[in-house]
């Protein structure tokens, strides 16, 4: 079996604020892999997302944040592996005081007992209307591989692809999309997508792997359980 995408949820807000919560909540299961695309506009700052009453914090690792070299367009990937079971997760995106944030949250639900791991990321700005985060390497043959788009004034993506194929589904809130596919196979390519002209903007890529736990010893060693052997002692008490 492969990932499964379960929902993905989110919000925009125009006005300054600190706090933008996702309009609604999504059913997490115990090892949940949970996804954010989040971007605001102004100087480069900070983004943390956690439930709003707090717990199941994400982590932003800071080579997947993007600052547009206008110095006022900001975005960043975060995720978290394996989140705790919460019937009401409603995710909250934490920044200094913004404006124009976005946020979208992607869940998604891998196999039981296997271990998911980040499997690269990349990130990349322009203003032409061919819009590319820059190549990733991925090696997993059960990933997930998610693609991230801001920018300005209701900017509308189209064909949005990962390592060019289409995208699975498409999220938007106003000027930032998400999307996202379900690979079987490692590849070397980009998300990439078109807008209707030459505007700025800001696009990450980001990939996940789920493997099966290490079994040890190996089946067959000879410390293996088949192999072990019960060893009776002499002695007499």
């Amino acid at each position: 079996m492969a990932f499964t995408f379960v929902a993905a949820v989110g919000n925009f807000a125009a006005g300054a604020g600190t706090t933008l919560d996702a309009t609604a909540s999504l059913n997490v299961a115990d090892g949940d892999v949970l996804v954010a695309w989040a971007k605001h506009e102004g100087t480069n700052g900070t983004f943390a997302v956690a439930k709003t009453t707090g717990g199941n914090d994400f982590t932003f690792d800071a080579g997947d944040e993007m600052n547009h070299s206008n110095n006022d367009l900001n975005g960043s990937m975060g995720y978290l592996l394996s989140a705790s079971a919460d019937a009401t997760f409603t995710p909250r995106l934490t920044t200094e005081s913004k404006a124009f944030r976005a946020l979208h949250v992607l869940q998604f639900r891998p196999n039981a007992s296997e271990t998911v791991t980040k499997d690269g990321s990349n990130k990349a700005q322009g203003n032409i209307s061919g819009v590319s985060s820059g190549n990733i390497t991925t090696t997993g043959t059960d990933g997930i591989a998610i693609g991230g788009f801001a920018s300005y004034s209701s900017s509308v993506t189209e064909t949005e692809e990962i390592n060019g194929v289409s995208a699975t589904s498409v999220a938007d809130q106003d000027n930032c999309t998400a999307w996202y596919r379900i690979v079987t196979a490692g590849f070397t390519g980009a998300a990439t997508a078109s807008t209707g002209g030459g505007i700025e903007w800001i696009c990450a890529a980001i990939a996940f792997k789920s493997e099966a736990g290490v079994v040890w010893p190996p089946p067959g060693s000879d410390n293996a359980p088949e192999k072990i052997r019960t060893i009776q002692s002499g002695l007499k008490w």
